[in-house]
């Protein structure tokens, strides 16, 4: 990753050198015509930088040996493209599973089963890998096979498989109560906590919610069918699952709100009668999706009369 980054930095970042190259693409390259920048901050850009360096080695390889240009020895290496290869491959992978995880209606529950599915994807990689099985990983398929190290494919996405492992074994003993609301028909009596196990049963027991259940969401299920006087435990664990932030995408999106906001408001001419109680109400517009009623508040102010 370090010696793309430094070549593609080698390209950019030198004027004369990315005219050049962009002159190149425009003469043996009608797909792209420029490479990509890799921003640390955005963690996606580093996919999208690999696949176009994969895309454009050939062309990588010619423009760096015209120029004399560090690590063109590296573009020209069969051993090192099949690496490369396979860690654009992963990347993409990765890049689609990050994508999964974002979005302000995702709930803790759809990003656990996220990670788990990726984690049985790594076991059947892993497997189909040391068995020189690339179906998974086109543009490592598109390498020659002799050039291709199978101990370091199989090896790369072991350690990923144990990082995963690491990362999320501490979710993963919220399982029993993410099933309690996500397939709450299915999950044994035995194996609920004690205090909810009599509602559970009065809940499995009832064909009517059952049906309901099957063709709602678990959200608009506990939302619109249950009833606080008949199963207020079950509904105050399902609130405690709901309110589990499973990640910063919020925080961070707030964050970026805020900046905006008090940007766009300090330097404006306002700035002297803007009170912290007035950023607080912007900032609340401006990350709430609830609409306002207009008509409401409007019938709540008294009409200037005429004198």
């Amino acid at each position: 990753m370090s010696v793309v980054v430094k070549v593609v930095n080698s390209i950019l970042s030198h004027g004369l050198n990315h005219r050049q190259f962009r002159l190149l693409l425009e003469e043996v390259n009608e797909h792209y015509i420029d490479l990509l920048f890799f921003c640390e901050v955005r963690w996606l850009s580093r996919g999208a930088m690999l696949s176009r360096v994969c895309d454009l080695k050939q062309e990588i390889a010619n423009f760096l040996q015209q120029k004399k240009l560090p690590h063109a020895d590296k573009f020209s290496d069969s051993r090192w493209l099949s690496r490369l290869a396979l860690l654009t491959d992963i990347t993409t992978h990765l890049n689609a599973l990050n994508l999964k995880l974002q979005g302000k209606e995702v709930l803790v529950t759809d990003m656990y089963g996220h990670i788990t599915a990726f984690e049985v994807k790594l076991r059947l990689w892993e497997a189909q890998l040391a068995d020189s099985q690339f179906a998974h990983f086109p543009r490592l398929a598109a390498c020659d096979p002799d050039t291709i190290d199978q101990d370091t494919c199989v090896s790369v996405v072991s350690s990923l498989r144990q990082e995963f492992a690491s990362r999320f074994g501490g979710v993963k003993v919220l399982e029993g109560d993410f099933k309690l609301f996500t397939a709450p028909f299915d999950v044994a009596v035995d194996d609920v906590p004690i205090p909810l196990q009599m509602e559970i049963i009065e809940l499995q027991c009832n064909e009517e919610l059952k049906a309901k259940f099957r063709t709602s969401s678990p959200l608009s299920f506990f939302r619109d069918h249950l009833h606080a006087d008949s199963f207020p435990k079950l509904l105050q664990h399902v609130q405690r699952i709901l309110a589990m932030f499973g990640s910063t995408y919020r925080c961070e999106q707030l964050f970026s709100k805020m900046k905006y906001t008090t940007l766009k408001y300090t330097k404006s001419r306002l700035r002297s009668q803007i009170s912290d109680r007035h950023l607080n109400d912007v900032l609340l517009l401006a990350t709430s999706t609830i609409e306002p009623d207009m008509e409401a508040l409007l019938c709540e102010k008294q009409h200037q009369v005429s004198h």
